[in-house]
């Protein structure tokens, strides 16, 4: 499969900002639909998990929710260190350097077996974190064997994820689609198997689950190095030691970024997952409600985050052809694509409330919980996806730890405290803590905005 050609052209050439914007718009989507869908998909690994467990046992679902609580921050955190990865390899492919974003690639992967390991081996210990956190014995006992079984997926998570942005960044995404979907097969034969038990199978519950994720992830890593190496620009690239071409030293970007980068991933992570304790805290049907209505926001999320990637490879390639002005233009015409998409899926989430509702549970009181939930789900998913869309931007301009503050202030010094105050200390209860991440992802994406902004005023000074 060819790449698609990335066309840029300048403002003047264009006959008027209508259909300049209809052009960005027409060629977003052709890159981004199948980055959204695979984006998509490493959720709805965890989604069937949650589903299948909570149609199983309400004892099994919270136990889920609490490995899930510590292993997502773990692996989010590794994602997020690989995203120096797309905007190199975008720059590179704005050059036309085949060969240089082969490169990356290589290092790349050095890169994210490092991380990874390193994810898995924290993930390994979630119990311990759990009860450093209090959480009840029996939440301790059941999430901490979770993350156990989970774990070794984080590593095969980040290696899948790192390919993906090389592939991303060159404009051929469909190979991480395809294994996405092959993958999400595999997990739900697996759950139907191991959850309840199958064909002389023990019923092992949530611990079912999660080893049928970890294979699932298993089979995305395997495939999409099989699928990488056979390229005719991967297998030209010289033998080298584990850093790849030009050893630990040419891979700084890619670090630089990417350390950044999941450094803001860990902060909005911890965040989230700090407000699924405090769910804990206020309720175990609370801690159940939030954790049914997070996992939309989370897959909607993907949309977003699939767009965000399309957008940065786009702002990355105009940057490395040296045209500042069609990554202005790439960036703002990516984040209202966002936000009308985004609107789009809160209208759907609220308008099906009932039903998303009951494919978690078949509980009268729990349903009655996640229907108001949901209204307020709907006004934080379009600020959730505006940030992530600019945060993007900002890297594929080279930014790391300017972006990186402004995630922390949106969502350490602005969600989080409104999360404990109105979660545990007004009769808000769960829906407090959405009003929370509401407030702080408006906060996080007008500043991140803003340094969009000034990141290319910078650029256009040194042109």
């Amino acid at each position: 499969m060819q790449p698609a050609v990335i066309r840029f052209r300048h403002p003047g050439q264009d006959p008027g900002f209508g259909p300049r914007l209809l052009r960005h718009w027409a060629e977003l989507f052709r890159l981004a639909w199948p980055v959204m869908l695979a984006r998509t998909g490493i959720f709805t690994l965890s989604l069937a998990d949650i589903v299948m467990v909570g149609q199983h046992d309400t004892a099994a679902l919270a136990a889920l929710s609490m490995g899930y609580a510590v292993f997502f921050p773990v692996m989010i955190t590794g994602v997020g260190a690989m995203s120096g990865i797309v905007a190199e390899t975008a720059r590179h492919a704005g050059a036309a350097d085949a060969q240089g974003a082969a490169a990356t690639w290589r290092r790349g992967v050095a890169w994210s077996l490092a991380v990874g390991l390193g994810c898995t081996v924290l993930a390994l210990f979630s119990e311990t974190w759990l009860e450093l956190i209090g959480q009840a014995p029996e939440l301790v006992s059941g999430g901490g064997s979770v993350a156990r079984w989970l774990a070794p997926g984080a590593v095969l998570q980040i290696v899948f994820v790192a390919s993906c942005f090389y592939l991303e960044g060159r404009s051929r995404p469909l190979p991480g689609l395809v294994l996405m979907a092959l993958a999400n097969v595999v997990n739900i034969a697996g759950n139907l198997a191991l959850i309840d038990g199958a064909a002389g199978l023990p019923a092992l519950g949530a611990e079912g689950a999660a080893i049928a994720s970890t294979a699932a992830r298993a089979v995305m890593a395997l495939g999409i190095l099989a699928w990488i190496l056979r390229l005719p620009e991967v297998r030209r690239l010289p033998r080298c030691g584990f850093w790849g071409p030009g050893g630990w030293a040419a891979g700084r970007e890619i670090r630089v970024i990417g350390v950044a980068a999941g450094a803001a991933f860990f902060f909005e992570t911890m965040a989230f997952a700090a407000l699924s304790q405090v769910a804990g805290l206020i309720s175990p049907e609370a801690l159940a409600a939030y954790t049914i209505a997070h996992q939309v926001e989370a897959t909607v999320f993907m949309v977003a985050l699939g767009l965000s990637v399309a957008t940065a490879v786009r702002v990355a390639a105009a940057r490395g052809a040296g045209n500042i002005a069609e990554a202005r233009f790439a960036g703002w015409s990516g984040l209202s694509a966002t936000a009308g998409t985004i609107a789009l899926c809160a209208g759907v989430v609220v308008w099906q409330a009932p039903l998303l509702g009951s494919l978690f549970t078949g509980d009268p009181e729990l349903l009655g919980r996640l229907t108001p939930l949901f209204a307020i789900l709907a006004l934080s998913l379009v600020f959730d996806g505006g940030q992530v869309v600019a945060g993007q931007c900002n890297r594929a301009l080279g930014d790391s730890w300017g972006t990186t503050l402004r995630f922390f202030i949106g969502f350490w010094l602005v969600m989080l405290p409104l999360g404990i105050v109105l979660g545990l200390h007004t009769p808000l209860a769960e829906r407090g803590l959405f009003i929370a991440t509401a407030l702080g992802c408006f906060a996080a994406v007008l500043m991140l905005s803003l340094r969009f902004h000034t990141l290319l005023r910078r650029l256009e000074s040194r042109a």
